[in-house]
């Protein structure tokens, strides 16, 4: 009996070490080539999520939307980010290759925080920051 508790508690130490060692970063997110997902902190218009939102990562054909149709045809690949509250609301956005998201729900436009250096790429150093059309913080995961 002794040993088989022994035996449990190691392997829920060592499922703990695991998984502390499996958690992603929004890089390791926003940049990954395969399908990927992570739990971060997230900011609706400034106001804190109860708790942490489901970040994934995924590919989808460009036939999904018309606006991502028409610009690209009906056979490329883009990258999607489907963003899971807590409340159980799901955002879904498009990469375009200009880092223009395409929100799938609305027909409103987005894009990522830039960087202020000499290449093209999201400001990710206080998170992923999706601005709204206004340029004003829309979402913010971290």
């Amino acid at each position: 009996m002794r040993k088989s508790l022994m035996a449990i508690i190691a392997l829920v130490l060592s499922s703990g070490v695991t998984q502390v060692q499996a958690s992603s970063t929004i890089e390791n997110i926003f940049y990954a080539e395969t399908p990927s997902f992570g739990y971060f902190n997230c900011v609706y218009k400034h106001k804190i999520a109860s708790k942490k939102c489901l970040v994934t990562t995924s590919r989808v054909r460009s036939s999904i939307d018309s606006r991502t149709k028409a610009f690209y045809g009906v056979t490329a690949i883009l990258p999607l980010m489907t963003i899971k509250w807590p409340d159980g609301d799901i955002s879904r956005y498009i990469t375009m290759d200009s880092f223009e998201l395409i929100n799938l729900s609305d027909k409103k436009s987005y894009q990522y925080k830039m960087s202020n250096g000499d290449y093209w790429e999201p400001d990710l150093t206080e998170g992923a920051i999706i601005l709204d059309e206004k340029s004003k913080e829309h979402i913010l995961l971290w």
